[in-house]
C-alpha cells in the first residue's frame, strides 16, 4: 500500500516537470499542436517562442483551445499573411479599436456577420508579462499601443524591440504623453539621435529630462535656437542654453 502511494507521488511529480518548449523536436511539437486537448497555457508558451515561424503559427491558429489573447499576440507579432490566415480560418475580423466600426459596416454590406476580435481591448486585458513579451516582439500596431502604457517596464520593452524604426522613434520623441524614462532611453541612443529630426524632437519636448535636452542644444540650427529661446513650454535651463548660443553666434558674426 505504502509502495503504491510513493509511486503515485513520484508520478505526480513527473507530470509537474515543465515542458521544454524551446528545445522540443519538430515532430513532438507538431503532435502537441495537433492534439485538441493541449491546454491554453502551453499553446501560449509555444506562441511566445515560435511567433515568427509561419508554419507553427498556422498550426497554433487551428488549435481549439487557443485563447483570444494568444490569437491577438500572433496577429500583432506575425506577418500580414498570418493575420489574413486568422481572419479566414477563425471566421473573425482582427481589428484595432478605431477600425471596428469600418469592419462592421463592411461585414454588413457582404451579409457575412463575423466576430470582431478587437485587438486594443484584448491587449488592455493582457497580464503585464504578456504585454512585455508583445512589446518586445510585436509589429507596429502593438508598439503603437504599448508605448503608451503607464508601466515604464512595458514602454521600455517597446524601445528594445528590434523591429522599431527610426520613423517611430521620431514620433515617440515628439510625444508629451510618454514616460520620461522612455525619452531618456531614446536620448541615450547615439544611432537614433544622429538623425537631426530625432534630436530636435527631444529638445522641443517638455517631458524630455533636462540632462538629455541640454546635450542636443548645441546641434540646433540658428533658426531652431531662436525658436527654442521663445518656447515657454520647455524647461528654462534649455531656453537659457539656446539664448546663450544665439548671443555667441551673433557676436561671432559681428
Amino acid at each position: 500500500m505504502e509502495e503504491t502511494t510513493v509511486r503515485s507521488k513520484m508520478h505526480s511529480r513527473q507530470r509537474q516537470i515543465p515542458f521544454d518548449v524551446e528545445h522540443c523536436s519538430p515532430i513532438a511539437l507538431r503532435n502537441i499542436l495537433l492534439d485538441p486537448c493541449t491546454p491554453a497555457d502551453m499553446l501560449e508558451r509555444i506562441a511566445h517562442v515560435y511567433y515568427d515561424d509561419d508554419h507553427i503559427a498556422r498550426d497554433l491558429i487551428r488549435c481549439p483551445n487557443l485563447t483570444e489573447a494568444t490569437l491577438v499576440f500572433l496577429a500583432l507579432t506575425s506577418s500580414d499573411e498570418i493575420k489574413h490566415f486568422i481572419t479566414s480560418t477563425r471566421v473573425v475580423d482582427v481589428v484595432m479599436e478605431e477600425d471596428a466600426a469600418a469592419a462592421a459596416a463592411e461585414a454588413a454590406k457582404e451579409h457575412k456577420p463575423k466576430k470582431k476580435l478587437n485587438m486594443s481591448q484584448i491587449v488592455n486585458k493582457m497580464t503585464p508579462s504578456q504585454k512585455i513579451k508583445l512589446a518586445q516582439t510585436g509589429a507596429k500596431d502593438a508598439r503603437t499601443l504599448l508605448i503608451r502604457e503607464s508601466s515604464k517596464i512595458i514602454a521600455l520593452a517597446v524601445i528594445a524591440n528590434p523591429k522599431l524604426t527610426v520613423g517611430e522613434v521620431e514620433f515617440f520623441a515628439k510625444s508629451t504623453s510618454l514616460n520620461e524614462d522612455v525619452l531618456r532611453k531614446i536620448g541615450s541612443n547615439a544611432e537614433w539621435c544622429r538623425k537631426p529630426s530625432v534630436a530636435s524632437a527631444l529638445v522641443n519636448n517638455p517631458k524630455t529630462p533636462v540632462g538629455i535636452s541640454l546635450g542636443f542644444v548645441s546641434r540646433m540650427t540658428e533658426r531652431d535656437l531662436a525658436l527654442l529661446e521663445r518656447n515657454r513650454n520647455i524647461p528654462e535651463a534649455v531656453r537659457a542654453s539656446a539664448r546663450s548660443l544665439v548671443i555667441k553666434k551673433k557676436m561671432g558674426k559681428g
